[in-house]
């Protein structure tokens, strides 16, 4: 899905970001509602450029920063303080692989019915023993093991961010989406489940 090319209300050229118009230099209007792709200027997809990412982001935050609109009027300081907030949330959001994944996932599925506990199959016995591996091997302080386990949970980890991948791109090509779907909000409770342990971990 190719990102939303919106003109400016001030100068009527196409935006780079749906929060600034870098022509004009003129803050755009915009709502909490506004697709966090799409502020930030990128295509709406789970595959993104994190390079992009962060010079976009970083671009946005200097021209859209309240430190740079002090002697502006009210009105104006407002509208960048919120700029700039919603900007940062965009970026947290999107640079996290597993946020980025369920944002997006609430994007495509505003009208599906997903089983939000669904795990895959055998996924949670494995876990509960993962869990008990790992409250033994933390009341013995086993850092040679600890590691060892660390390392699989990554593993485990990466599979799950390569599955995002491959499911955001069949979501594209199938028209039955809620198949996919579901398998999206899977894996995300599957990756949720490792997160925690690895937590412990660390």
């Amino acid at each position: 899905m190719a990102k939303l090319q919106t003109a400016c209300i001030k100068c009527g050229l196409s935006l780079e970001s749906l929060l600034y118009c870098f022509s004009c230099k003129t803050i755009q209007s915009f709502t909490s509602e506004d697709n966090y792709f799409e502020l930030i200027g990128l295509s709406i997809d789970f595959e993104i450029d994190d390079n992009e990412l962060e010079e976009k982001y970083h671009k946005l935050s200097f021209v859209l920063h309240p430190d740079f609109f002090e002697s502006a009027p009210e009105s104006e300081k407002k509208i960048s303080e919120k700029a700039s907030s919603i900007l940062n949330t965009s970026y947290n959001i999107l640079c996290d692989h597993n946020s980025r994944a369920s944002y997006l996932l609430k994007v495509f599925s505003q009208n599906a019915k997903l089983d939000n506990r669904s795990l895959p199959d055998g996924f949670l016995k494995e876990m509960f023993f993962l869990q008990e591996s790992l409250d033994e091997l933390l009341e013995s302080d086993n850092k040679s093991e600890l590691l060892i386990m660390k390392e699989d949970l990554m593993e485990r980890h990466k599979i799950i961010i390569a599955n995002f991948t491959k499911l955001f791109k069949n979501l594209k090509e199938i028209s039955n989406q809620s198949f996919i779907l579901q398998d999206i909000q899977t894996n995300l409770n599957a990756e949720r489940y490792l997160s925690r342990l690895l937590e412990r971990i660390n």
